[in-house]
């Protein structure tokens, strides 16, 4: 009996939102903070929809911090269900929300402003978070935490991802694997910054 390999899904393409131009793979991202809608971009776009005002453009920044401390007491002050979490400043909120990972997608927290202030005195990096547009992406699945900044639009396409594997009432192996690969990558591409 003769086996196939099955080939790997190709990606598929991306365009510009703006011109239709075909994207490389690391292509940008602006967002429209009023709606919060992100939109993929070609660079000339990038700089034309800035200047409209609508489109604000995302951070390339991508930190993985390392010696960050939160220890477990904190963490449950914040009230998040799960072991993972993004942290992002809203301006309209007027203060940081937090969303975590639901079959239904992005979940917002009743977060704790006091464990809000307590982290961010441990960790003076968190006032440099830009509001709306970065995050302090959170994951606490494995026995040492990880800890990274990033732009924000990194967290919803976990959680998109997550999202779209989920089965069942635990989401099944596939929504391991995916947050798995994606932390590897976000490795890959972050610069250590130790605290």
């Amino acid at each position: 009996m003769r086996k196939f390999a099955i080939p790997a899904p190709e990606a598929p393409e991306e365009r510009c939102h703006f011109c239709g131009t075909l994207l490389s793979p690391d292509h940008r991202h602006l967002v429209d903070l009023s709606t919060m809608r992100f939109a993929c971009s070609c660079e000339v776009c990038l700089i034309l929809q800035s200047e409209k005002g609508t489109y604000q453009t995302l951070p390339q920044r991508y930190l993985q911090l390392e010696d960050f401390q939160m220890s477990d007491t904190l963490w449950s002050d914040f009230l998040i269900p799960v072991n993972m979490t993004f942290f992002v400043k809203s301006r309209v909120k007027h203060g940081t929300v937090a969303f975590y990972p639901a079959p239904t997608g992005a979940t917002e927290s009743k977060l704790k402003m006091e464990a809000w202030d307590s982290l961010v005195l441990q960790n003076p990096i968190l006032d440099t978070l830009l509001p709306d547009l970065e995050a302090l992406l959170v994951n606490r699945l494995q026995n040492e935490g990880l800890y990274f900044i990033v732009p924000v639009d990194s967290c919803y396409r976990l959680i998109g991802m997550i999202r779209l594997a989920w089965q069942g009432l635990f989401g099944g192996k596939e929504v391991s694997d995916i947050i798995n690969r994606f932390f590897e990558e976000l490795k890959s591409k972050s610069t250590a910054c130790p605290m």
